[in-house]
């Protein structure tokens, strides 16, 4: 397997990506992501076995606080983690122990035009639906090109985005929801979720309202609002996009445990490779 530099320090490069994830981009919003995502792991199988295809390293597009990235490195793969939100790497980097800082690279970069000197990987990879952040074509096709400049012969790129039958197209806002309450691990506060989502049909972009109440030892509440919008991407579109930054489509899943994608799969994981 082909080791990458052991610090897990972050490397300083120019970030200029407009990201809707700007919203994370301090240490209590970073948090919140944490509390919302740390425990998901329905897809970590799917981009471990990939990861075993090769010898070479993987690397993460948007890779946020690590939470594919530490899997892999725990199960002893080497990852180059890539992202713009040095609050996300900070706790990144916190979870780091000796053995995993040897195998975890973070990088602050963008994305879109992505060099990193003519490394190639085995796995490129963008989870939970990451690739929604890009809005714009350009960007879309820029970000699938980074990963068709990184791609060793014979690697693949994996990633994940929803399925357009599977979203809620009403313009109107839905009704506010609770979707949990958790403990914060770091501070004992008590921290409920609270959930609205609208759309913008002819756009194929959703908004999501995110509020974040912290329940506190005296009593007090302090409440946090976080809207990150989405744009989602026909199965078809996204093969061209793929085709124009010159991969192709090999695999097509409807669940990270490989099941058919039909009419009825909320999402679409997709492996592709160099055309």
């Amino acid at each position: 397997m082909k080791s990458v530099d052991p610090s897990p320090s972050v490397k300083s490069a120019k970030s200029v990506v407009p990201n809707v994830l700007d919203e994370y981009a301090d240490a209590e919003a970073a948090a919140l992501y944490d509390l919302q995502y740390s425990d998901w792991i329905d897809d970590l199988p799917f981009y471990e076995a990939l990861a075993r295809r090769g010898e070479l390293a993987s690397l993460e597009l948007m890779a946020g606080t690590g939470r594919v990235a530490l899997h892999l490195a725990r199960n002893g793969h080497h990852v180059v983690a890539i992202d713009n939100a040095p609050a996300m790497f900070t706790r990144l980097e916190a979870q780091l122990d000796h053995e995993t800082a040897q195998r975890v690279r973070i990088m602050d970069a963008d994305v879109r035009n992505l060099d990193l000197a003519g490394e190639k990987f085995d796995l490129v990879y963008v989870a939970l639906c990451s690739m929604e952040l890009m809005h714009a074509p350009a960007d879309q096709i820029a970000t699938l090109r980074s990963v068709g400049k990184h791609l060793a012969p014979g690697g693949v790129f994996a990633c994940e985005i929803r399925s357009l039958t599977a979203i809620d197209w009403s313009q109107e806002p839905s009704a506010l929801r609770h979707e949990w309450t958790r403990t914060d691990p770091a501070t004992g506060e008590r921290v409920t979720k609270l959930h609205s989502a609208t759309s913008a049909p002819a756009r194929q972009t959703t908004l999501d309202t995110l509020i974040f109440d912290r329940l506190a030892a005296d009593g007090a509440v302090r409440r946090r609002v976080l809207e990150v919008a989405l744009r989602a991407y026909g199965r078809y579109e996204f093969e061209l996009l793929l085709n124009a930054a010159g991969l192709r489509i090999t695999n097509m899943y409807g669940a990270p445990d490989l099941s058919p994608y039909d009419d009825a799969s909320d999402t679409l994981f997709v492996v592709a490779e160099l055309a």
